[in-house]
């Protein structure tokens, strides 16, 4: 929760997926060898059947109701929203995301506000888990005799995913596919088989104290492991695919078999308050993201305050609490037919008979005798003040589910309209137009700096200049292809720093990268000290550099731009064009989403960095033109 709120601190929070595969690996495969022990074979209908009854009314419960929502709150969602809930409905959410190139890494990289469903990814491939790993484990248990083969084969397994992964990432391009995969992210959800197979719960919980401390120390290290890459990686580190994630899941393993022991590990998380959070952690799961979206939407663009992740998260808390009282509680208690019942019952008793009529308890009893029952007979607390209040419950809950139900069916078939102002859409068209026609433009000889005009600003042309950069660069294309003719642009929607390395290595490799470099990235992700050193690297010392800060409601932005403007500062040939002061004085210039610059806007962009391409030439000229002769 706290890496979707955007805490800095917290880069690496998204290893929080990959503790959750273990844990999930290691009680799902434990479930089934018990099972498998005791009865000689393994029950797939009644390990399904369990599966849904606990994963499947909750969800659904949250899709109607998040579908609901974002039909009032953001009817442009409404296109992808359909299509997102046909993946979550089916558990296909990672390889939808996979084919639309939902970017899990940047958050704002879109146009329009972030998903509230985009989160369902990991439990699509739980699902897949849940269905597919059951018969491989009946064949694994068949065909293996002996504990250790059978772990051999699955880390086997394990390693081979890992490589999967490791086969298809791109180094600066955007990891989100592998991370979605079914295939290439299985390696912490094996690893917990694995370690389910190696050390029963059964065993665990009876260790001795010797054997007991050693998986409280291997406990504790694991967790340091992990507190340390959750403060350390970000989504875009290379060493994340696949050398982070397996270092997290083993990580996680050894806190798993702890925790499952009877040691200070055991004791810590048995305590009463992480048990409370432990039982309606899925609640939490299913509904924090969509909050967290929903907010945003409703609170437009802006800085995020502390305030409203206080309020998000308690939002989050209660509805994962209501869901476990209330539906997941009941269902996994009497099953989902009874607790149907239940509640059409409650609401069938609701029923107040008029004052004086004659009940069926009136009937039995002989006439002209009174006592206590005549003052609480059924008709009497049905029509008393607190009889009314516990009978309006069931009426109130019917109302809202079928107003909620209402209107989340008119959200999914009413025509979809897009909020994204036409005009953006159009601007970052032409912007993309522009960017691919530029680069198939012929390449120009190497230019030189600035023609020597002393006490005047030197002259830039175009051909001198390469740039790369995000959507802001894109809505800014023909703003700077105006003010530069000629100029280079490979500018993408989504692009993020790690990307924009990797085209600058090409292009410095292709010999086509020109004169003045200029980097407009930031927007959609966290900047590094470490890519700042690679590009700088990549440019060379004989070329000029020029870093665009960032503007908008991103949680990084404001580090960002502190890393940039350090950059410039530090000298070598380095420049910082301050679109982030320049558009704070204005940001009427902005479309609504207080990110994308309009039309205006745009020229302001290019007016802004070529000043700032203006001062690093100028700066260049006391040492490259020519020193006057004396008289």
């Amino acid at each position: 929760m706290g890496f979707h709120e955007g805490a800095s601190e917290l880069s690496g929070g998204f290893l929080g997926v990959d503790i959750f595969f273990v844990l999930s690996g290691f009680l799902i495969t434990d479930l089934l060898v018990t099972r498998y022990d005791t009865l000689g074979r393994l029950d797939l209908r009644d390990f399904w059947t369990r599966r849904a009854r606990r994963l499947l009314p909750p969800l659904a419960v949250m899709l109607v109701v998040v579908t609901a929502a974002a039909s009032v709150i953001e009817p442009d969602q409404e296109a992808s929203l359909r299509l997102a809930l046909l993946a979550a409905v089916t558990y296909t959410s990672n390889w939808y995301q996979i084919l639309h190139h939902v970017s899990y890494f940047a958050a704002f990289s879109q146009l329009t506000a972030p998903a509230p469903l985009d989160h369902l990814w990991s439990l699509a491939i739980e699902e897949q888990f849940y269905l597919i790993w059951p018969l491989l484990l009946w064949f694994l248990l068949i065909r293996l005799n002996g504990r250790r083969s059978r772990v051999t084969v699955i880390l086997l397994a394990a390693a081979a995913s890992a490589l999967v992964m490791a086969l298809q990432y791109t180094p600066g391009g955007d990891p989100s596919g592998v991370y979605y995969g079914t295939d290439t992210h299985a390696s912490a959800l094996l690893i917990g088989a694995a370690l389910a197979l190696a050390y029963p719960l059964a065993s665990l919980v009876s260790l001795p104290a010797a054997q007991t401390n050693r998986l409280d120390a291997a406990g504790i290290a694991g967790l340091a492991v992990l507190a340390w890459a959750i403060g350390h990686f970000s989504g875009n580190d290379p060493a994340v695919y696949p050398v982070g994630l397996i270092l997290a899941a083993l990580a996680a393993a050894c806190l798993v078999a702890a925790a499952a022991g009877n040691g200070v590990i055991a004791v810590i998380t048995s305590l009463p308050p992480l048990r409370w959070v432990g039982v309606r952690s899925y609640g939490m799961y299913l509904w924090h993201w969509p909050v967290i979206a929903l907010a945003a939407a409703l609170a437009g663009s802006g800085p995020t305050s502390a305030w409203a992740w206080v309020i998000e998260t308690g939002v989050t808390i209660a509805l994962a609490a209501a869901s476990w009282r209330f539906i997941e509680t009941p269902i996994l208690q009497n099953g989902l037919g009874a607790t149907i019942r239940h509640w059409h019952q409650r609401l069938a008793d609701v029923r107040t008979r008029p004052a004086g009529r004659t009940g069926p308890a009136d009937r039995t009893r002989p006439a002209g005798r009174t006592g206590p029952a005549d003052r609480t007979s059924p008709a009497d607390v049905r029509t008393s003040p607190a009889g009314r209040r516990r009978g309006s419950v069931p009426v109130a809950v019917a109302a809202v589910t079928a107003i909620t139900v209402v209107v989340a069916v008119f959200g999914v078939v009413r025509p979809p309209e897009s909020a994204t102002p036409a005009g953006l859409l159009r601007q970052v068209a032409e912007g993309q137009r522009i960017s691919t026609a530029s680069q198939s433009a012929r390449s120009p000889a190497a230019a030189a700096s600035a023609a020597c005009r002393r006490g005047k600003p030197p002259e830039v042309s175009g051909d001198q200049v390469s740039a790369v950069g995000d959507s802001i660069m894109v809505a800014s294309a023909a703003a700077l292809a105006a003010a530069m003719p000629g100029i280079f642009i490979d500018a993408q929607v989504g692009s993020q720093m790690q990307s924009g390395v990797a085209v600058i290595q090409r292009l410095a490799a292709a010999g086509a990268l020109r004169h003045i470099v200029i980097i407009g990235l930031g927007t959609n992700g966290d900047v590094t000290a470490s890519q700042i050193r690679q590009l700088r690297q990549a440019i060379g010392p004989n070329r000029d550099l020029v870093l665009v800060n960032t503007f908008g409601p991103m949680p990084w932005e404001r580090e960002d731009n502190t890393l940039l403007d350090a950059a410039a500062r530090q000298g070598g040939h380095t420049e910082l064009a301050n679109w982030n002061q320049a558009i704070a004085a204005d940001p009427s210039l902005l479309w609504p989403d207080g990110i994308h610059p309009q039309p205006s806007g745009a020229k302001l962009y290019a007016r802004v960095v070529l000043a700032a391409v203006r001062a690093g030439l100028s700066r260049a000229q006391p040492s490259s033109c020519p020193r006057p002769k004396p008289q």
